[in-house]
C-alpha cells in the first residue's frame, strides 16, 4: 500500500460507557492511522479516564481537552484543524468500526486516486437486536464518477453515502468547505454529498461499521424536530446557492440530497418563494417514499424490527435492482 495516512477524529462528550469500545475498534485495525484525534468536550464522566489508559498502549491517540462543553461541531472542527494525514474519518465515540474497514478502504481510495471518498455499507445496534443498513449501490466494489454519482443519488429516496462509513480526502473536504458549523447534524452529509458531485466517490458493498442507536445521540432525536430540521435545510439552500457551490448546485438541484427527511425538504421549498427552484418531480417522490416509511415505521416496527428493516431493504434492492446502472 502506498504511503498515504489517514487521520482519525472524534469528539466525545460524556460517553465513557461506549468510547472505549469506539477506540479500542479503531486502534485495532490491521491499516493503522497517522493519529486518532480524541477532543473531549468537557466531559464530567470518566471518559477522560477511559481514553488516558489507552493512549498508554497507542502513541498515536491524542487527546485534546476543551475546557467546558462547547458542541460535536465545535469540537470535531477542532480536530480537523489539528489533523494532518490525507484522508480523514470522523468517527462518532459512540459507534465503532469492523475490522479490515480502513485497509478495504484504503485501497480502493489509493487504486483511484480521484475519488473524495469512500464509503461502506453500515449496520445499526439497538442493543438487543442488529439490523443491516445496505445501500446497494453495487454487487461488488467499484468508483462512481460525478455523472454516475448523480445518478445514483437520483435513484435513492435518501443521500445513499453513510457519513459515518466515509473516510473522506482532507483536501476535497476542505475545498467543499470543510464539516460547516451552522448545519449541525446535517454537516457532516452535506459535505459528503458535495465531495461526491465534485470527484466521485468509492464504494464497498460490506458492512464495516455499526451504529449504535440511542435516546442520547446526536442528531437523530433533534432531526426528529420538523422545526428545527426545517431550519437546518433552508441554510442548505442557502450554501448550495451562493458562488463557492455554483459547479454542484445543479446536482443538488435534480437530486434533492439535502437531507434524510425529504418530506421536510419538501416543506421547506413550498413554503418560501425563493427555494421553488428545488421543487421537483423526483423530491416529490422521494418525500412520498418519506411518508411510506414513516408508515411502515408506525406499522410494522411495534410488531418486529427485523420485519419492517427486511421490508425496507428488500424495497430497496428490488429498486437498484429494477433500475439502470
Amino acid at each position: 500500500m502506498s504511503s498515504s495516512t489517514l487521520s482519525v477524529l472524534m469528539a466525545n462528550y460524556n460517553y465513557g460507557e461506549y468510547v472505549g469500545e469506539a477506540l479500542e475498534s479503531i486502534l485495532g485495525q490491521s491499516f493503522k492511522p497517522l493519529e486518532v484525534i480524541v477532543v473531549d468536550d468537557g466531559s464530567t464522566d470518566n471518559s477522560i479516564e477511559v481514553i488516558e489508559t489507552l493512549q498508554k498502549k497507542h502513541p498515536n491517540l491524542k487527546l485534546l481537552k476543551n475546557e467546558k462543553n462547547r458542541g460535536v461541531n465545535y469540537s470535531i472542527l477542532k480536530c480537523l484543524e489539528a489533523a494532518t494525514g490525507d484522508y480523514v474519518y470522523a468517527a462518532s465515540s459512540d459507534d465503532k468500526v469492523l475490522p479490515e474497514f480502513f485497509k478495504r478502504s484504503m485501497e480502493m481510495l489509493i487504486k483511484y486516486p480521484k475519488a473524495g471518498l469512500c464509503c461502506t455499507d453500515n449496520m445499526f445496534d439497538y442493543g438487543k437486536d442488529r439490523v443491516a443498513d445496505r445501500v446497494y449501490l453495487s454487487d461488488k466494489p467499484r468508483y462512481f464518477s460525478q455523472e454516475d454519482a448523480c445518478k445514483k443519488f437520483l435513484r435513492d429516496p435518501f443521500t445513499p453515502v453513510r457519513s459515518n462509513t466515509a473516510i473522506i480526502k482532507r483536501s476535497a473536504l476542505a475545498e467543499a468547505g470543510g464539516f460547516l458549523a451552522d448545519l449541525k447534524w446535517s454537516c457532516d452529509t452535506f459535505a459528503s454529498s458535495v465531495i461526491c458531485f465534485r470527484y466521485g466517490f468509492c464504494y464497498i458493498p460490506e458492512i464495516f461499521t455499526v451504529s449504535r442507536i440511542h435516546p442520547e445521540q446526536y442528531g437523530g432525536s433533534r432531526a426528529k424536530i420538523g422545526r428545527l430540521e426545517r431550519e437546518i435545510i433552508k441554510k442548505e439552500f442557502d450554501i448550495i446557492c451562493s458562488p463557492g457551490y455554483r459547479d454542484v448546485l445543479p446536482m443538488f438541484e435534480r437530486t434533492a440530497a439535502f437531507s434524510t427527511s425529504p418530506f421536510q425538504v419538501l416543506r421547506t421549498a413550498m413554503m418560501d418563494r425563493k427555494y421553488r427552484r428545488f421543487v421537483s418531480f423526483k423530491l416529490f417522490r422521494y418525500a412520498f417514499n418519506d411518508l411510506v416509511k414513516r408508515l411502515l415505521w408506525i406499522i410494522l416496527y411495534p410488531i418486529s424490527k427485523d420485519l419492517y428493516w427486511r421490508v425496507l431493504n428488500r424495497a430497496r434492492k428490488l429498486k437498484i435492482q429494477g433500475g439502470s446502472n
